[in-house]
């Protein structure tokens, strides 16, 4: 378990800095240097991601033992994604910068917290319904996190483009293309964050009734302000054509408010 995780971690870093090499060199059709086997390395660092987890499944620490360990698989579904929907040409290399750090910090995080007792691991009632729980979160969380990158993508190209900055030789997606593909994430991961909130609740009413609540309405606002806004989102594109810098930042203000109660949940475990 250790060697995966030292292998791991080691080719996460290894891919951020061939990440982090593109912006020391010129812009140029062709990219050269280490950013060429930035996504090769990225690859092979979820690929010892997944059996780092595996690894860990064997010793009775599931990713639905406790907030972290599904941190880190939700921070490898987004690792995941990413290496999906960033294929050459799309103009996602963007992002890279940012998955490949925040997969070592997930990675992390199931390492160094797996011993904590948490969720549906220690649950002894409601146990399908808190795993289901952790699952769907676990989702949601790398789905927004996806749905935010692009977001952040389109707002920079947007930005740019009003200030009539531009890259030479630079190709990829559009602002139609990023506004279209960040529309189709939310629509996905909005209906799985649903699902989190609902088996939510009806594990806190299996398991001793909404008095459980108590102490925890801070998590439960942020989870109605992260829905709210996907929501509003999707509602809002569907009746009013609403998309580019609004659905961006209503999809930047349902990421923060999961992150909140990542944190949230990190903390009081």
């Amino acid at each position: 378990m250790l060697i995966l995780f030292i292998l791991a971690a080691l080719a996460y870093g290894a891919a951020t800095f061939a990440y982090g090499s593109r912006a020391t060199e010129r812009e140029r059709e062709d990219d050269t240097g280490p950013f060429r086997y930035a996504r090769l390395l990225l690859a092979v660092a979820a690929a010892l991601h997944v059996f780092a987890i595996g690894a860990q499944c064997v010793h009775g620490d599931h990713p639905l033992k406790n907030i972290y360990l599904a941190t880190s698989f939700g921070t490898l579904i987004a690792v995941g994604g990413y290496l999906a929907l960033a294929r050459p040409g799309k103009g996602l290399d963007a992002l890279g910068p940012v998955l490949a750090p925040l997969g070592l910090v997930g990675l992390a995080l199931g390492v160094m917290f797996s011993d904590v007792v948490g969720t549906a691991g220690a649950v002894p009632g409601g146990k399908d319904v808190g795993s289901a729980h952790v699952a769907f979160a676990s989702a949601g969380l790398a789905g927004f996190t996806l749905a935010a990158g692009i977001a952040g993508l389109y707002l920079g190209m947007e930005r740019r483009l009003r200030r009539k900055q531009f890259r030479p030789g630079g190709a990829g997606l559009s602002l139609q293309g990023l506004d279209r593909l960040h529309h189709r994430l939310v629509l996905v991961v909005t209906p799985v964050f649903t699902l989190a909130m609902v088996t939510g609740v009806l594990w806190m009413v299996e398991e001793g009734g909404l008095e459980l609540t108590q102490g925890r309405w801070f998590e439960v606002a942020a989870a109605v302000v992260a829905w709210v806004a996907s929501v509003m989102l999707l509602v809002s594109r569907a009746i009013w054509g609403t998309r580019g810098r609004r659905s961006a930042w209503l999809t930047l203000v349902a990421f923060l408010a999961i992150i909140l109660i990542v944190i949230s949940y990190g903390v009081r475990s």
